[in-house]
């Protein structure tokens, strides 16, 4: 059965039958919806809703007074937020396509089963989060402050798409629903997931676990626990990360590595909101908020690789957050250097000053395949070789050509153009930067869009190093 228990939503039945208004009420409070209000007269429909703002009406059609035809008119032009979902003994096709271009969101007939009618509730409650959600996010330019800007201070930036993305983190927190996180690697996804629990403000705790190296057998008994004796080796009970995750988040780091058994255990607990330990026969509620992450394009998610299952992809991505690379936002990178010098010389004991405007020049020329992460590995062994109070380049140099002697001792075979064949020399980063940038525009025919694309850039920094090298 689904379950709602955890789900923030306010449901209106209107039927003008005491018997059906019970039965729906019965079925709602079974899948743990409490907030339910009551209307047997049509007539008195907008005035209650004059001082309530619900997720979903249930409307009859036949009723006296005011037939639900027309009321479902009023409600479109009153409150087109809200869905409406149909209920009636009317089998008629017409009014069933009539109702549906007046707006209603679906159309059930009587008698209506459990899984029906929890189908039902379950796509109207996304839908009406989606739609708050999108009215939310219509109204971030008239309030540019974010409510709680010291959740987002683990993540430096000042730039305009991640700054949005903390408001858009804002606008769903109230949601409940599952949340995908995707961006390369060391582009700072948990930072992003320990955002989302921070503001969410919940009472427990965040629990982050890495399920791509789990088999099916190690991943229920990891999120779900176990039951003494379930198993040869269960020689006491085991509490699984869900339950430890009660009250506060799940994150699930590397979902799209997760085996397809594995995927669908997930999918039904994402589905009906429950759980079953190893061993244990009864049902136990999820309490926890779902925050999934990978490092997998979308386009290899949904349902086009051997990756993640196309139906639990959906259901992951009721909230989607897609964090921009490093090369994307090189406007960061001066903060980003001075925070990771800053933390770097606190750990080592050293004292850092400044950063050299030449190693800023070198780090911006530079793609970042492995984004932050990275980028605080160079620093880090750069302060960690650092005799001065000035973070000079020499340090990352040093390390990139050590790298550049490895792919030197490497066969023939490998290298069939010498960097020393083009330059007559090992060249320095400079000259090496110079030439790609000009091979680049050459295969792209002088489009700079396309060239900064091969060279793995954003356009606007290839364009400021094309400026510059003019001058």
């Amino acid at each position: 059965m689904l379950n709602f228990s955890g789900v923030r939503t306010h449901v209106i039945l209107v039927d003008d039958e005491q018997s059906e208004l019970e039965a729906y009420s019965f079925l709602l409070e079974s899948m743990g919806i409490k907030n339910i209000t009551r209307v047997s007269d049509s007539r008195n429909l907008l005035a209650v809703l004059e001082d309530r703002h619900p997720s979903i009406v249930f409307l009859d059609l036949n009723m006296p007074h005011k037939p639900g035809k027309v009321v479902l008119a009023e409600l479109r032009e009153t409150y087109p937020q809200t869905p409406v979902i149909i209920c009636t003994a009317n089998s008629d096709i017409e009014m069933a396509v009539e109702c549906l271009k007046l707006g209603a969101h679906d159309y059930l007939v009587k008698p209506i089963n459990l899984e029906t009618f929890g189908s039902a509730l379950r796509n109207a409650l996304e839908i009406s989060s989606l739609r708050n959600e999108v009215m939310t996010l219509k109204g971030l330019s008239f309030h540019k402050q974010l409510q709680h800007p010291a959740d987002f201070s683990a993540i430096i930036t000042k730039n305009h798409v991640m700054i949005s993305l903390f408001h858009y983190i804002e606008s769903i927190a109230a949601s409940g629903q599952p949340v995908l996180i995707t961006g390369e690697t060391g582009s700072g996804k948990e930072l992003f997931a320990r955002a989302i629990h921070d503001v969410c403000g919940g009472s427990g705790a965040f629990v982050a676990v890495d399920v791509s190296g789990l088999d099916d057998t190690l991943f229920s008994d990891t999120l779900f626990g176990h039951r003494k004796g379930a198993y040869t080796s269960a020689e006491k009970d085991r509490t699984g990360l869900i339950e430890r995750a009660v009250q506060g988040t799940l994150f699930l780091d590397e979902i799209g590595d997760l085996n397809k058994t594995s995927q669908v255990k997930l999918l039904r607990l994402l589905q009906e909101g429950v759980y079953y330990s190893l061993g244990d026969d009864h049902p136990q509620k999820c309490r926890a908020r779902i925050v999934a992450a990978t490092n997998k394009k979308i386009n290899h998610l949904a349902g086009l690789t051997d990756g993640l299952r196309t139906d639990l992809y959906y259901r992951l991505s009721t909230h989607l957050i897609q964090i921009p690379p490093l090369r994307e936002r090189m406007e960061d990178l001066p903060l980003l250097v001075d925070y990771l010098a800053d933390q770097a010389a606190k750990s080592m004991g050293k004292h850092i000053a400044s950063v050299s405007n030449s190693l800023l020049e070198l780090l911006a020329s530079m793609p970042f395949p492995g984004n932050v992460r990275e980028l605080k590995g160079y620093i880090y062994d750069a302060v960690a070789q650092c005799h001065s109070d000035v973070l000079a380049e020499h340090g990352i140099i040093d390390r990139l050509r050590a790298g550049q002697t490895i792919v030197d001792q490497a066969p023939a075979s490998a290298l069939p153009i010498s960097l020393e064949s083009i330059f007559g020399q090992l060249p320095t980063l400079v000259e090496l930067t110079e030439y790609a940038v000009q091979k680049a525009l050459e295969a792209a025919n002088n489009n700079q869009s396309e060239a900064a694309k091969v060279l793995g850039i954003s356009k606007q920094a290839l364009n400021k190093r094309l400026k510059k090298k003019k001058s």
